[in-house]
């Protein structure tokens, strides 16, 4: 049996003809967005549209770890997400050419590799990911606590799909 939802989201944009605009959505703060500094009239201190996507991807990918773990009852105490998107200028078209999400992930002992697969796996499923055609590079860590009384970290690392997954000690 196929199970279907279907879920709508809304974002109003508004500008008053200055350089900047104000994002709002049904019951949420509004959020002040600009260019960004590099850009002519860009804004420092206000995000940019840039930062958003950016900013979307990370928390789409915690998000999606946090709650597989959650489903799979896996142990994790912390998970940092750094991430950088490169854009391009080719002739006069900017684009993203490529996403790149650094995670650290922190488990019981002995889980580590566990928890690498639920970072593989939200690299799968990430609703925000699935939705870019620009290759994302997944680099992760996970380790044992620092209060785990057994284990050392595994460096796992991963890039663009297809590259399968690394292991050292």
């Amino acid at each position: 049996m196929t199970i279907v939802k279907l879920h709508r989201y809304g974002v109003r944009a508004r500008s008053d003809g200055s350089p900047g605009l104000t994002l709002e959505a049904p019951g949420k703060p509004r959020l002040s967005v600009a260019s960004p500094p590099e850009f002519k009239d860009g804004i420092p201190g206000v995000w940019s549209p840039e930062e958003l996507l950016i900013g979307a991807l990370a928390a789409c990918f915690e998000l999606t770890v946090v709650a597989i773990a959650a489903y799979k009852g896996l142990p994790l105490h912390a998970v940092k997400v750094d991430a950088t998107g490169h854009v391009l200028r080719k002739d006069t078209k900017y684009h993203f050419s490529l996403f790149e999400l650094d995670v650290d992930l922190e488990t019981d002992a002995g889980r580590e590799q566990e928890v690498a697969r639920i970072a593989e796996l939200a690299h799968e499923r990430c609703l925000v990911e699935s939705a870019l055609d620009v290759p994302v590079r997944l680099s992760l860590e996970a380790h044992a606590a620092s209060n785990a009384p057994v284990g050392s970290p595994s460096r796992v690392t991963t890039g663009v799909p297809g590259s399968g997954v690394i292991v050292t000690p």
